[in-house]
């Protein structure tokens, strides 16, 4: 009996720990991917530029997060349509976290709130918008004013 009841335990502390890595292997995937493609770029008299026709804007929902030693958070830009793109602050309005692009929403880790793609609150506890940033299109140059 006590030669069945080690067995039992060890295969139940192999399955726990089994089980325990999957989880954690799981949670690092879906954090990567929850995340849009980091982007560095330049900043010049106030102004950033960047070419949209690239693969990781190709459909509309695509987003990359743009990174400048000047900024004090990056910037997700955003496919909204066909023609269309936002530029929002990675700042949570809430308390200043940074939101991380997934698929369909924008989603603060800190304290939960949620964002549209656009940047507008879909579930709180923030009750602003995220920040938009000036956006022109310039052929498939987005130009984007860093206020």
């Amino acid at each position: 009996m006590t030669m069945q009841s080690r067995t039992r335990r060890d295969f139940l502390k192999g399955t726990a720990l089994a089980l325990g890595g999957a989880i954690v292997g799981l949670s690092e995937v879906s954090c990567v991917a929850s995340s849009a493609p980091v982007v560095r770029v330049a900043i010049e008299s106030n102004i950033l530029r960047v070419e949209t026709a690239r693969p990781e804007l190709f459909n509309v929902g695509d987003g990359i997060q743009l990174n400048a030693p000047e900024l004090e958070y990056p910037i997700l830009l955003i496919k909204t349509s066909e023609s269309k793109f936002v530029a929002l602050s990675t700042a949570c309005m809430h308390l200043g976290c940074t939101v991380k692009k997934q698929p369909s929403v924008i989603r603060c880790p800190c304290h939960g709130s949620v964002y549209d793609l656009e940047g507008n609150v879909l579930n709180g506890p923030t009750q602003l918008p995220l920040h938009q940033y000036s956006l022109t299109m310039s052929g498939t140059q987005a130009v984007i004013v860093v206020d």
